[in-house]
């Protein structure tokens, strides 16, 4: 579980502990399976398969469900190909899932529940929208044709933080209640909740409507070792509020004000071996003492990446994205991995970022 103060949690579902991964079968598998104490059907392909007996499994529908080999009451498979839902299937599925209270707002990419106001689910459309056209824009501009998402991109777009509180817990537990949107790893889904703050609400909605692009669109793979930095790094490099726009929210990569004045307080006391500690593992995120700090040296390591380094900085995400399915890598692997693509030492990188820093204060 990794926890943003106070915006983001990407909930990692119980991972398996799997012996085995391989090439994901052909065919399309049915599996009956109990979670929570509630009998589920599924259909889908699976992604790894153990020894035990146990699966991971992506549904039709996009979410990925981990199985324990005693959860699971019944497989069935057959050789027909597997295919996604589309909209209108997802946007039934969900209203039953779901149930009254709550009614649906479409875009072009978007499948969005609400039970707030329909001018408030518009408003979030429109963002979402906007954020869809300027990531692949990007993108491609730094030579990286990414494919569309496979699955209808879901948003759960709750009316206020009691509303938010009953759904969250749920989903993600005792958590809920220092967070203010989430991206679901295993549901595939971002959840949210009309904060009064409006400039506070784009960020997170930018936040978390990023994170979910970059998993939908082969940028990074759900489940496998993505490390925080760069994860929360992207998605800070793209929410900067931008107080001039009516939406609050227009260009990419803007200095984000507030994890820079957070980077700022940090640095007095910022030690040397900081950068390593922040890519050779993800404790400091997880540590509720370290991590604002964490995700202000985050954000200011990505956006020094991809204002000097932006071929390098692709060439790692793309690596980073043929990361396999629940498979860790150790310290030393992530750093090598980082030195390798930047063709810098830690520490020649951490000069060039100090001074570069410096001059953005």
């Amino acid at each position: 579980m990794l926890l943003s103060m106070p915006r983001l949690v990407l909930l990692l579902a119980g991972c398996l502990s799997f012996v085995c991964q391989g090439t994901p079968l052909l065919g399309v598998e049915t599996i009956k399976f109990r979670t929570a104490d509630k009998e589920r059907t599924a259909s889908g392909k699976i992604l790894v398969e153990a020894q035990d007996g146990g699966v991971m499994l992506q549904a039709d529908d996009g979410q990925i469900w981990t199985l324990q080999p005693e959860s699971i009451i019944e497989r069935q498979s057959d050789d027909r190909p597997f295919k996604p839902i589309d909209s209108d299937q997802m946007q039934t599925r969900l209203k039953d899932e779901l149930g009254p209270g709550f009614e649906v707002y479409r875009t072009q990419h978007y499948v969005i529940f609400f039970n707030s106001t329909e001018a408030y689910a518009k408003q979030v459309g429109a963002l979402f929208e906007q954020l869809y056209r300027s990531f692949f824009i990007f993108w491609k501009n730094q030579r990286w044709e990414l494919p569309e998402p496979e699955f209808p991109l879901v948003a759960v777009v709750l009316r206020d933080h009691e509303s938010f509180l009953s759904y969250a817990t749920n989903d993600i537990g005792e958590t809920a209640k220092s967070v203010i949107g989430y991206y679901h790893l295993g549901s595939n889904r971002m959840i949210t909740f009309n904060v009064p703050d409006w400039e506070r609400n784009v960020a997170t909605i930018i936040h978390e409507a990023t994170h979910q692009l970059a998993y939908n669109c082969g940028m990074q793979r759900r489940f496998a070792d993505n490390p925080m930095w760069v994860s929360e790094g992207l998605a800070m490099f793209f929410e900067a509020p931008d107080r001039r726009n009516p939406r609050a929210w227009r260009a990419v990569g803007s200095v984000n004000q507030v994890n820079l004045r957070r980077w700022i307080q940090y640095f007095p006391r910022r030690t040397n071996d900081s950068l390593v500690t922040l890519l050779s593992d993800d404790m400091r995120y997880r540590n509720p003492g370290e991590a604002t700090a964490a995700y202000a040296e985050g954000w200011a390591l990505t956006y020094f990446l991809i204002k000097t380094k932006r071929k390098e900085y692709v060439k790692y995400l793309r690596l980073l994205s043929e990361g396999k399915f629940l498979a860790e890598k150790t310290k030393r692997q992530r750093i090598d991995d980082f030195e390798e693509c930047f063709d810098m030492t830690l520490e020649q990188t951490n000069r060039a970022f100090l001074s570069y820093m410096r001059r953005l204060r």
